[in-house]
């Protein structure tokens, strides 16, 4: 979710256009004051309920207080882009940005990669401040926790400092995100200044708003940005051991290729694990040191699988149609509503503009959240799956053929090693209580042990809510459900296939329905 936020940040700026016909509402210096001042606030006020509460975490409800921690922080968070965005719609901010830099008049220097850094510098600092806000808190609810991980048998790790904590945040969140978006702004002011040098102002290319030039720095940027972020993020590969080979050893089984495995160094502040890379040249499957730690080698494993499972399935392709498809309908909506505005009276273009942008911004909220959690779902069911086999001492051949197998329509027919047909729903010769498709009853066991050490080690309530992965609780309460009857598992599949086709034709139909609202007279 915090990822999601901060590139909005960057898509209100990139995306606004200003009207230089009116002013700002309280004028320029009130109008200032107003737009820093709220985000002081927003801290000053987290921070001192932060500091309250963390004297009251040894209380008896320290499950609730936990909760209403992470809601607060996240509402907090979520201000900060609306707050942003109202800096630059009503309170004057990116005509301000306009006025310090004193561009070309062929050369909007406010959409340049230094344009981009100075205006949205007031939202990403008061987003590093809210880190000043809830360090005492969260270093109060860690400890707290620590007898858990005591009666867990789980190794305890000293608290970070606020140093170590500051830094951990910065990499994770802000770079993380930061650096791509900023290469990308930067390779598009190459393209335009390259196109103004050779053809001059009159072709296409020189448009900021040209989305061809954005769209090949994006895709440029998108291939080589795991190689950026590996350094970002302090990886090592990992080291030659039993674990290592154990992980390479399922990467065959389920035909996935990569670049490295990489141990996540971040201070023992995060454990989790990921995966980077669209093609297997540039793609990177990190692990994070306080994941090593904490976890047996068969929890790790279970990870491990989430993240090929998001491989195999393919579900970074999937999210890039996904926005695409967004992209498709509001550049049609767009073209109705500046029309039905305009026929209203309303003509002003930041007004239009503004309509659309909160328009795109409900859509994306809306099905971003049910996409991603449905995509987590089928990674979920997937590490099940490959555990199930890996207990039940599947061949490697057999088992990437039948984990191949898994991701079609259960009910055909289909081939596995030594020439052998089967039909999903039959038991395998391999194990007794188990066939391809279905979620087994240890597969469920052992990925949900591992999801459950997850949130203890980071300190996450298992029924806390998440936009794009779901409660933790809800994850293994539904492999817990698959692995009573296999016949749920097999509508699951064919839910998702329904989804990747209903995915496809919006594909189709949105750019349809852009074409069609262009052509409007």
């Amino acid at each position: 979710m915090s990822r999601i936020l901060i590139l909005l940040m960057f898509v209100f700026w990139l995306a606004w256009k200003p009207d230089y016909s009116r002013s700002a509402v309280l004028g320029q210096p009130v109008s200032l004051g107003v737009f820093f001042g709220f985000y002081l606030l927003l801290v000053l006020a987290t921070g001192i309920w932060s500091r309250r509460l963390r004297y009251r975490v040894a209380g008896p409800n320290f499950t609730r207080s936990l909760d209403r921690f992470n809601l607060v922080m996240l509402g907090a968070r979520i201000m900060v882009p609306l707050w942003f965005m109202t800096g630059i719609a009503v309170l004057g901010w990116y005509q301000t940005v306009e006025r310090l830099l004193a561009g070309s008049p062929h050369f909007d220097m406010a959409q340049t990669t230094v344009g981009v850094l100075i205006g949205t510098a007031p939202a990403f600092g008061a987003w590093m401040a809210l880190w000043w806000s809830q360090y005492p808190a969260e270093i109060a609810f860690r400890d707290q926790s620590l007898l858990l991980q005591i009666e867990g048998d789980l190794p305890v790790c000293k608290s970070p400092g606020f140093a170590s904590y500051f830094k951990s945040n910065l990499r994770l969140q802000l770079l993380f995100m930061i650096v791509p978006v900023c290469l990308i702004v930067a390779l598009h002011d190459l393209i335009r200044l390259a196109g103004m040098m050779a053809l001059g102002t009159k072709w296409g290319v020189t448009d900021p708003e040209n989305p061809f030039t954005w769209l090949l720095a994006a895709a440029a940027i998108f291939l080589l940005a795991p190689e950026i972020l590996r350094r970002v993020l302090h990886t090592e590969p990992l080291a030659n051991s039993p674990l290592r080979r154990r992980l390479e050893a399922l990467c065959r089984r389920t035909g996935v290729k990569y670049r490295e495995i990489l141990l996540w160094r971040t201070g023992n502040n995060v454990g989790n694990a990921a995966v980077m890379g669209f093609v297997p040249r540039f793609r990177y499957i990190l692990l994070s040191d306080l994941l090593l730690e904490t976890m047996s080698d068969e929890q790790i494993e279970a990870v491990f699988a989430h993240e090929l499972g998001h491989i195999v399935h393919r579900h970074m392709a999937w999210l890039v149609v996904f926005i695409v498809v967004l992209m498709l309908f509001n550049l049609g909506g767009g073209a109705w509503v500046t029309r039905w505005m305009s026929e209203a009276g309303v003509s002003n273009e930041a007004a239009q503009g503004i309509v659309i942008g909160l328009t795109y911004l409900f859509k994306f909220l809306l099905l971003f959240g049910f996409v991603s959690r449905r995509f987590e779902r089928q990674a979920d069911v997937f590490a099940a799956r490959t555990m199930e086999l890996s207990r039940a001492g599947v061949p490697d051949v057999a088992a990437s053929e039948m984990l191949l197998a898994a991701r079609k329509i259960t009910g055909a027919e289909v081939a596995v090693a030594g020439g052998m047909t089967m039909t999903i729903a039959e038991p395998l010769e391999y194990a007794s209580d188990y066939a391809p498709g279905h979620v087994g009853q240890y597969g469920a066991a052992v990925f949900g042990s591992a999801l459950h050490r997850v949130a203890m080690v980071n300190n996450i309530p298992v029924k806390a809510r998440s936009w794009c992965h779901g409660s933790i609780a809800n994850r293994m309460q539904y492999l817990q459900d698959l692995s009573s009857d296999p016949t749920r598992t097999r509508q699951f599949d064919r839910f998702m296939l329904f989804l990747y086709a209903a995915l496809v034709f919006a594909l189709f139909a949105g750019a349809a329905f852009c074409w069609a609202s262009n052509a409007l007279p």
